[in-house]
């Protein structure tokens, strides 16, 4: 019997140290989680064509209104800074070049609450911190929301799954609303029910659901202008009604007298396709294509 007990109770210590060690509490802090799902909702690209279209129809005073703005944002990697890092820049009108850019790197604080993001702005061949430009994120209801409140580099964001509104500066507030995006084609004329007549294909890459506008000449001659835009309402364009929320599709055409409207469709906000067949042209635009989508039962 005596020879017996060292050896159990060696079984039983191990037993007690096995579930201790997988008992040790690895609780982290809200900053930690609140990082990691900022790291995957703010990359991608936003535009704000509601804002700077509806700020002309509510016939707001000219010097509050919005120029057309889009920011995109992706995923970066540099070794010398730290990961998670995003690249930003800000577009304002039709300029082809960013009226702003930097390196964002997402860290946490001090604050177990908060996520602090630090900038850098872009050289030549390096990236230079913006000592005192730190922005300090929390997260609210349905929201992310992030200030710096210096005089020098002020800012305010707010990030949710569909927006960043950013503000520059002191005052200027853009509303600028994550885009979707989309290939689409044009078919001259608009073969459909199985008939077997003959059409040209134009096909339209690039589009996005923040009111994107491609142009494409037919072999005609004409140029046409396709456009996608998600439409969110401030207001309604009904009394006593409330206007609900689409996905439009506006097809234009360029002329020698201007631009003109040939004719619009639109369908649920969340829809990933959207068509128009007017007989003689058929437009069709989807986030997956009928090639590409995964068969299912219906």
């Amino acid at each position: 019997m005596m020879t017996n007990q060292p050896r159990i109770i060696f079984v039983c210590l191990a037993l007690v140290a096995g579930n201790a060690a997988f008992a040790q509490g690895q609780d982290g802090t809200p900053g930690e989680r609140n990082l990691q799902v900022m790291a995957e909702l703010l990359a991608g690209l936003y535009d704000n064509a509601n804002q700077n279209y509806f700020d002309g129809r509510l016939k707001f005073p000219e010097d509050e209104r919005h120029d057309r703005a889009r920011t995109e944002i992706a995923t970066v990697e540099d070794d010398r800074i730290g990961s998670p890092l995003f690249a930003y820049d800000l577009y304002r009108g039709r300029d082809a070049s960013p009226s702003e850019s930097e390196l964002w790197l997402l860290t946490t604080d001090d604050d177990p609450r908060l996520v602090r993001m630090k900038r850098y702005t872009l050289g030549d061949d390096e990236a230079t911190y913006r000592e005192g430009c730190d922005v300090l994120w929390r997260r609210n209801a349905g929201q992310f929301w992030g200030i710096n409140k210096s005089d020098t580099c002020a800012a305010e964001l707010q990030l949710t799954t569909k927006d960043l509104w950013l503000t520059i500066g002191q005052s200027t507030l853009f509303e600028l609303a994550r885009a979707r995006n989309f290939s689409c084609y044009v078919d001259i004329p608009g073969v459909s029910g199985g008939r077997d007549e003959p059409f040209d294909r134009y096909p339209i890459n690039d589009m996005h659901d923040q009111g994107a506008l491609q142009w494409f000449e037919s072999k005609e001659g004409r140029t046409f202008g396709l456009t996608l835009r998600n439409v969110r309402w401030p207001m309604n364009n009904e009394v006593g009604a409330f206007t609900r929320n689409s996905l439009v599709m506006y097809l234009i055409e360029k002329t020698d007298d201007g631009v003109k409207e040939i004719g619009y469709s639109w369908t649920e906000p969340r829809a990933e396709r959207i068509g128009m067949n007017l007989k003689w042209l058929l437009v069709s635009c989807y986030m997956v294509s009928n090639r590409d989508v995964q068969p299912f039962f219906d």
